[in-house]
């Protein structure tokens, strides 16, 4: 059952990613449509990407913080709850990159031979 509720999950992430990418942000990048994006141009894009790069990173320091602050016990098992949830949220992130990964090499049995 655990799994079937984490395929869905998946599934659901990635459509949601390649719906944003395909329909909201390549559009708004080639200025064919303005969806609200926080950048207008690929400078503000690579901005706004570093912007969330370190929040990210701030969000890990903060969870420490807070989580020292709290009854040992609790904070303990609070840190193991995030880092787990998070864990398998970036996971699922990762495999959608792998799956969209153009391969390095080709089989050389999918090459067109000349007749």
């Amino acid at each position: 059952m655990k799994k079937f509720f984490a395929t869905i999950r998946r599934k659901l992430l990635n459509r949601r990613v390649n719906r944003e990418i395909f329909d909201q942000i390549f559009p708004h990048l080639n200025q064919e449509a303005d969806h609200g994006c926080p950048f207008n141009s690929e400078e503000e894009y690579e901005k706004q990407c570093l912007y969330a790069e370190l929040n990210a990173k701030l969000n890990f320091e903060l969870i420490e913080k807070r989580a020292a602050r709290l009854p040992e016990a609790y904070g303990k098992a609070f840190r193991y709850i995030a880092y787990r949830d998070l864990d398998e949220r970036l996971k699922i992130y990762l495999e959608i990159a792998d799956e969209r990964i153009q391969p390095e090499t080709c089989d050389p049995r999918f090459v067109a031979r000349h007749a």
